[in-house]
């Protein structure tokens, strides 16, 4: 069994943010993804240039049953957070109608970029696990197809049920169910 602060099932976008942002402040982060590599979606993103950030985004532009949720998710990290990331990591990228800002190249950079980030911060990048079980009782435990991971905290990052064909599944959804929480019907 692996004791960590926090497990996050999902390697994309979300997923590996999180964790690196956890991993550098210090804690320990185990990303668990059922896929063979990280950021999947990435990698098809602006059709392959991954279109990373928009100059213009705004939490008015946000549906949330919380609006002040993108106010503050905005003003931690936002659009000039990301830019000054790929930046320092030398990516090179260029803008597009309405700000929307793209890689020069391959979306594999922002994917390479995202996992030097979570590697600087300690974390466990866990690919090719399938989760059989999560429980809760002093800890989340999360059960895989390669082995047991405990943590007083679980992020929830698997992506929507938009691109089946890529493996996305209601996995989030019912696990969210199984703990009580709210649920939008998609």
């Amino acid at each position: 069994m692996r004791e960590v602060d926090a497990i996050v099932l999902g390697a994309g976008a979300a997923g590996l943010m999180t964790a690196l942002t956890a991993g550098q402040r210090g804690r320990r982060v185990a990303v668990l993804d059922h896929a063979d590599e990280a950021g999947r979606k990435i990698l098809i993103s602006g059709g392959g240039r991954c279109n990373f950030t928009n100059l213009d985004c705004a939490a008015t532009r946000f549906l949330s049953g919380n609006p002040h949720f993108a106010k503050s998710a905005l003003a931690r990290f936002g659009p000039a957070d990301i830019l000054a990331m790929i930046e320092r990591h030398k990516i090179a990228w260029h803008e597009k109608t309405l700000g929307q800002l793209f890689c020069d190249g391959s979306a594999r950079a922002v994917v390479a970029m995202l996992l030097a980030e979570c590697a600087a911060g300690g974390v466990t990048i866990g690919l090719s696990h399938r989760i059989t079980d999560v429980s809760l009782s002093d800890r989340f435990v999360v059960t895989t197809d390669r082995g047991v991971y405990r943590a007083p905290a679980l992020v929830l990052a698997t992506g929507g049920l938009s691109i089946p064909k890529m493996g996305a599944s209601g996995l989030s959804h019912a696990i969210a169910r199984q703990f009580g929480l709210c649920v939008t019907d998609t």
